[in-house]
């Protein structure tokens, strides 16, 4: 059930009916929560957020319902599936979060942890003295949302298949400095030797040809986002005084970095945002007041000074901030860090 469904039938089956309400007032239910870390404020699509190392759910998929006696029509049964559909749900969550923290805090997948939903599983019975079967775990898995930065993501994100992962690390050994790479049954090797993934050679082959993995490193010239890089102008800080330097009424792209490094999910850069506008200089003035035209790129700069931009000049502008927004997604998995909200899971990359 998605979050609005599950979210209407709790206010129209339940907490907005009669017999709720009297059973309350009788003092023959009793209103209790799973968990003290909530947000009572509806986010679109989102069960739940993840910020500084703390889950926190929508407040009404705590609750959990204690009742002495039977109902009258036999409505405790309602509440009884409540009960078990958000402790379930909680307990997912909870176990699910805990497994992969490290990977939360950076969003970078060799910082995850590689295991299978039947692994996942066996994990859930060790913890809770409870069975959940592998239907029941793929429907929350692929229903619940969460909220991480300004990503809303499917739990799914969490669990992405383990060949997909594994790509990743292949393309990151064939890009690297390694240049005595000897086809397939060497990268089976180190990828043995280097992060204890033991696959066999043809799976490693079949891998690859999945993905459209080359077997040896493309040269970067044909990415169309570095091919571009030579039209840029030099990186220059973000101030009024470089801004003032810039012509007046020029149409372009322009991108927004720190001297930090950033960790997205297939790659690490400095890049913060990518942007266009029909004149540039007008748009990069506003980062310097309080009038910035996001308020998330407002908050970012309040906090840091060492942001730096640069720019291509250029009319079809519209048509060149796409392509460079879609190729930054293909090399480093989802948007940069101050673009806007996009929702993703594992599925967008198998």
């Amino acid at each position: 059930m998605s979050f609005k469904n599950y979210f209407n039938h709790l206010k129209k089956n339940i907490l907005c009916t009669e017999w709720f309400k009297k059973a309350c007032k009788e003092k023959k239910i009793t209103i209790r929560y799973l968990s003290k870390n909530y947000f009572s404020n509806e986010i679109k699509n989102s069960y739940l957020k993840y910020k500084k190392d703390t889950v926190y759910f929508f407040k009404l998929f705590l609750l959990k319902f204690e009742y002495k006696e039977k109902l009258e029509n036999d409505n405790h049964l309602k509440l009884l599936n409540v009960n078990i559909k958000n402790e379930t749900i909680f307990n997912v969550v909870s176990l699910l979060f805990s497994l992969q923290k490290q990977f939360l805090n950076t969003n970078y997948y060799q910082d995850i942890n590689i295991f299978d939903r039947k692994t996942f599983i066996v994990k859930y019975y060790e913890k809770y003295n409870s069975y959940i079967d592998l239907s029941i775990l793929s429907k929350i898995l692929n229903n619940v949302l969460y909220l991480c930065g300004n990503n809303i993501y499917k739990l799914t994100y969490l669990i992405p298949p383990k060949r997909f992962l594994y790509s990743l690390y292949i393309k990151e050994l064939i890009n690297s400095d390694i240049s005595l790479l000897k086809g397939d049954s060497q990268l089976s090797e180190i990828l043995f030797e280097k992060y204890g993934i033991k696959i066999s050679r043809r799976t490693v082959c079949d891998i690859r040809n999945k993905f459209l993995i080359p077997k040896i490193q493309k040269k970067k010239s044909f990415n169309f986002y570095l091919y571009h890089e030579n039209f840029y102008c030099d990186k220059k800080k973000l101030d009024k005084l470089n801004i003032s330097h810039l012509e007046n009424n020029v149409k372009g792209i322009y991108e927004l970095s720190s001297n930090k490094i950033n960790k997205y999910p297939f790659s690490k850069n400095s890049i913060l945002y990518i942007g266009s506008s029909k004149n540039i200089k007008k748009r990069l003035w506003t980062y310097t007041s309080e009038y910035a035209h996001t308020e998330q790129i407002r908050n970012f700069l309040e906090k840091n000074e060492d942001v730096y931009f640069r720019i291509i000049k250029t009319l079809d502008y519209k048509e060149f901030e796409m392509h460079f927004i879609n190729a930054f997604i293909d090399m480093n998995g989802e948007l940069p860090k101050l673009n806007k909200q996009r929702v993703l899971n594992a599925n967008s990359f198998v």
